[in-house]
Protein backbone atom coordinates (compact mmCIF):
# COMPACT_ATOMS: atom_id res chain seq x y z
CA UNK A 1 0.00 0.00 0.00
CA UNK A 2 1.23 3.37 -0.91
CA UNK A 3 0.11 5.99 1.88
CA UNK A 4 1.03 9.37 1.96
CA UNK A 5 0.66 11.50 5.26
CA UNK A 6 0.18 14.91 3.64
CA UNK A 7 -1.65 18.02 4.71
CA UNK A 8 -1.06 22.12 2.85
CA UNK A 9 -0.14 23.09 6.66
CA UNK A 10 3.00 22.86 7.93
CA UNK A 11 3.27 22.18 11.99
CA UNK A 12 0.54 20.06 11.99
CA UNK A 13 2.42 16.55 12.80
CA UNK A 14 2.30 15.14 9.00
CA UNK A 15 6.19 13.98 9.57
CA UNK A 16 5.61 12.83 12.99
CA UNK A 17 3.26 10.44 11.97
CA UNK A 18 4.84 9.03 9.12
CA UNK A 19 7.55 8.13 10.68
CA UNK A 20 6.03 6.91 13.86
CA UNK A 21 3.74 4.63 10.89
CA UNK A 22 6.57 3.41 9.60
CA UNK A 23 8.01 1.98 12.92
CA UNK A 24 4.75 0.35 14.09
CA UNK A 25 4.51 -1.57 10.40
CA UNK A 26 7.88 -2.58 10.18
CA UNK A 27 7.72 -3.80 13.94
CA UNK A 28 4.69 -6.32 12.84
CA UNK A 29 6.91 -7.74 10.38
CA UNK A 30 6.06 -5.45 7.15
CA UNK A 31 8.55 -4.71 4.62
CA UNK A 32 8.26 -0.63 4.95
CA UNK A 33 10.22 2.65 2.87
CA UNK A 34 9.72 5.89 4.30
CA UNK A 35 9.44 8.24 1.11
CA UNK A 36 10.72 11.89 1.84
CA UNK A 37 9.25 14.26 -0.75
CA UNK A 38 9.78 17.07 1.40
CA UNK A 39 12.75 19.95 0.78
CA UNK A 40 13.80 20.25 4.58
CA UNK A 41 14.74 16.56 4.61
CA UNK A 42 13.13 16.18 8.59
CA UNK A 43 12.53 12.58 7.86
CA UNK A 44 15.69 11.84 5.38
CA UNK A 45 17.32 13.09 9.12
CA UNK A 46 15.23 11.73 11.40
CA UNK A 47 16.32 8.32 9.41
CA UNK A 48 20.14 9.01 9.43
CA UNK A 49 19.53 9.77 13.09
CA UNK A 50 18.53 6.27 13.59
CA UNK A 51 21.12 4.80 11.87
CA UNK A 52 23.71 6.52 13.48
CA UNK A 53 22.13 6.00 16.66
CA UNK A 54 22.21 2.30 16.09
CA UNK A 55 18.03 1.86 16.96
CA UNK A 56 17.33 -1.58 14.97
CA UNK A 57 15.66 -2.34 12.95
CA UNK A 58 16.70 0.34 9.84
CA UNK A 59 14.23 1.90 7.88
CA UNK A 60 14.73 2.70 4.00
CA UNK A 61 14.61 6.19 3.41
CA UNK A 62 14.74 7.74 0.11
CA UNK A 63 14.42 11.08 -0.66
CA UNK A 64 12.39 11.93 -4.06
CA UNK A 65 11.64 15.53 -4.96
CA UNK A 66 11.68 15.97 -8.50
CA UNK A 67 7.94 15.85 -9.80
CA UNK A 68 8.81 15.18 -13.13
CA UNK A 69 9.85 11.76 -12.08
CA UNK A 70 8.35 11.09 -8.64
CA UNK A 71 5.55 8.64 -9.83
CA UNK A 72 8.06 6.74 -11.89
CA UNK A 73 10.70 6.58 -8.94
CA UNK A 74 7.73 6.04 -6.33
CA UNK A 75 5.76 2.86 -8.50
CA UNK A 76 9.86 1.08 -8.79
CA UNK A 77 10.13 1.60 -4.95
CA UNK A 78 7.24 0.27 -4.52
CA UNK A 79 7.79 -3.10 -6.33
CA UNK A 80 10.56 -3.65 -3.37
CA UNK A 81 7.72 -3.07 -0.52
CA UNK A 82 4.43 -3.80 0.77
CA UNK A 83 4.60 -0.46 2.32
CA UNK A 84 5.65 3.08 1.46
CA UNK A 85 4.67 5.86 3.80
CA UNK A 86 5.30 9.45 1.96
CA UNK A 87 6.02 12.19 3.91
CA UNK A 88 4.56 15.29 1.58
CA UNK A 89 5.45 19.22 1.19
CA UNK A 90 3.44 21.18 3.22
CA UNK A 91 1.91 23.13 0.66
CA UNK A 92 -0.02 22.58 -2.52
CA UNK A 93 2.51 21.79 -5.08
CA UNK A 94 2.83 19.57 -8.00
CA UNK A 95 4.74 17.14 -5.66
CA UNK A 96 2.15 17.00 -3.44
CA UNK A 97 -0.25 16.77 -6.11
CA UNK A 98 1.69 13.63 -7.60
CA UNK A 99 2.33 11.85 -4.22
CA UNK A 100 -2.12 11.96 -3.82
CA UNK A 101 -2.08 10.03 -7.41
CA UNK A 102 0.28 7.73 -7.06
CA UNK A 103 -0.90 7.09 -3.05
CA UNK A 104 -4.02 4.38 -2.19
CA UNK A 105 -4.97 6.31 0.93
CA UNK A 106 -3.75 9.81 2.02
CA UNK A 107 -3.82 10.62 6.42
CA UNK A 108 -4.70 13.30 7.01
CA UNK A 109 -3.02 15.23 10.07
CA UNK A 110 -5.28 17.83 11.36
CA UNK A 111 -4.10 19.77 14.48
CA UNK A 112 -6.88 21.12 16.88
CA UNK A 113 -4.56 23.92 18.39
CA UNK A 114 -6.13 26.57 16.65
CA UNK A 115 -5.20 29.24 13.74
CA UNK A 116 -6.12 28.06 9.91
CA UNK A 117 -5.71 24.02 10.53
CA UNK A 118 -8.66 22.95 9.34
CA UNK A 119 -9.53 25.11 7.17
CA UNK A 120 -6.41 24.68 5.48
CA UNK A 121 -7.19 20.63 5.62
CA UNK A 122 -10.78 21.74 3.56
CA UNK A 123 -8.53 23.20 0.71
CA UNK A 124 -6.60 19.63 0.56
CA UNK A 125 -9.71 17.69 0.44
CA UNK A 126 -11.21 20.00 -2.53
CA UNK A 127 -8.32 18.73 -4.08
CA UNK A 128 -8.16 15.21 -2.91
CA UNK A 129 -11.97 15.17 -4.50
CA UNK A 130 -10.70 16.63 -8.50
CA UNK A 131 -8.04 13.49 -7.87
CA UNK A 132 -10.67 10.90 -6.97
CA UNK A 133 -13.09 11.54 -9.34
CA UNK A 134 -10.39 11.86 -12.23
CA UNK A 135 -8.66 8.36 -11.11
CA UNK A 136 -12.63 6.83 -11.69
CA UNK A 137 -12.59 8.15 -14.53
CA UNK A 138 -9.59 6.72 -15.71
CA UNK A 139 -10.41 3.72 -14.47
CA UNK A 140 -7.07 3.79 -11.74
CA UNK A 141 -6.75 2.05 -8.47
CA UNK A 142 -9.06 4.08 -6.06
CA UNK A 143 -7.62 6.50 -3.07
CA UNK A 144 -8.98 6.66 0.05
CA UNK A 145 -8.61 9.38 2.91
CA UNK A 146 -8.76 9.38 6.53
CA UNK A 147 -8.85 12.31 8.68
CA UNK A 148 -6.64 12.26 11.74
CA UNK A 149 -7.00 14.42 15.06
CA UNK A 150 -3.76 15.52 15.96
CA UNK A 151 -2.20 17.36 18.95
CA UNK A 152 -5.74 17.00 20.90
CA UNK A 153 -6.65 17.76 24.14
CA UNK A 154 -9.63 15.96 25.95
CA UNK A 155 -11.92 18.24 27.60
CA UNK A 156 -10.73 21.94 25.85
CA UNK A 157 -13.18 23.33 24.45
CA UNK A 158 -10.70 24.91 20.95
CA UNK A 159 -9.78 21.35 20.79
CA UNK A 160 -13.61 19.80 20.99
CA UNK A 161 -14.52 22.71 18.73
CA UNK A 162 -11.70 21.81 15.91
CA UNK A 163 -12.43 18.43 16.58
CA UNK A 164 -16.24 18.55 15.26
CA UNK A 165 -15.34 20.72 12.58
CA UNK A 166 -13.05 17.59 11.60
CA UNK A 167 -16.17 15.30 11.74
CA UNK A 168 -18.08 18.00 9.12
CA UNK A 169 -15.23 17.99 6.61
CA UNK A 170 -15.64 14.46 6.64
CA UNK A 171 -18.87 14.24 6.02
CA UNK A 172 -18.72 17.21 3.11
CA UNK A 173 -16.37 15.62 1.51
CA UNK A 174 -17.20 11.71 1.92
CA UNK A 175 -13.53 11.05 3.87
CA UNK A 176 -12.79 9.00 6.99
CA UNK A 177 -11.97 9.97 9.95
CA UNK A 178 -9.59 7.91 11.93
CA UNK A 179 -10.96 6.55 15.75
CA UNK A 180 -8.12 7.68 17.61
CA UNK A 181 -7.23 11.34 18.37
CA UNK A 182 -3.39 11.96 18.74
CA UNK A 183 -2.70 13.81 21.97
CA UNK A 184 -0.54 16.91 22.39
CA UNK A 185 2.72 14.92 23.83
CA UNK A 186 5.82 16.06 24.20
CA UNK A 187 7.28 11.87 23.79
CA UNK A 188 6.50 12.80 19.95
CA UNK A 189 9.11 15.19 19.55
CA UNK A 190 11.59 13.50 22.30
CA UNK A 191 11.10 10.16 20.17
CA UNK A 192 11.77 12.00 16.87
CA UNK A 193 14.97 13.75 18.19
CA UNK A 194 16.47 10.09 18.95
CA UNK A 195 15.74 8.68 15.03
CA UNK A 196 12.50 6.59 17.13
CA UNK A 197 8.89 6.28 17.05
CA UNK A 198 7.42 6.12 20.42
CA UNK A 199 6.78 2.42 20.28
CA UNK A 200 10.88 2.42 21.39
CA UNK A 201 11.21 5.37 23.09
CA UNK A 202 10.34 5.80 26.94
CA UNK A 203 7.66 4.43 28.60
CA UNK A 204 4.00 6.71 27.71
CA UNK A 205 1.89 4.43 28.00
CA UNK A 206 -1.03 6.33 26.08
CA UNK A 207 1.42 7.60 23.19
CA UNK A 208 1.91 3.69 22.60
CA UNK A 209 -1.78 2.84 22.86
CA UNK A 210 -2.57 5.73 20.32
CA UNK A 211 -0.06 5.00 17.46
CA UNK A 212 -1.10 1.32 18.30
CA UNK A 213 -4.94 1.81 17.61
CA UNK A 214 -3.85 4.13 14.43
CA UNK A 215 -1.55 1.62 13.38
CA UNK A 216 -4.89 -1.22 13.49
CA UNK A 217 -7.17 1.19 12.05
CA UNK A 218 -4.90 1.89 8.94
CA UNK A 219 -4.19 -2.40 8.34
CA UNK A 220 -7.73 -2.68 9.11
CA UNK A 221 -8.77 0.10 5.81
CA UNK A 222 -5.53 -1.55 4.09
CA UNK A 223 -7.39 -5.09 4.26
CA UNK A 224 -10.60 -3.63 3.79
CA UNK A 225 -9.57 -2.28 0.66
CA UNK A 226 -8.28 -5.14 -0.99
Amino acid sequence: MIISSINYKGGVGKTTVAQNLAVALILQGYRVCLIDADDTKATTSWADKRDENGVEPSIPCVSLTNPKSFAKQVRAQYANYDVLLIDCPPALSPLAVKAMYASHLLVIPVSTTGGSDVWVSEQLLEKFQEIREAKEDAGDDAVQAQLLVNMYRRNVTLHELAASIVDQLAETYCVGVFDVKLGNRVVYGEANVSGMGVLEYGSDRKARTEINRLTKELIALATAGR
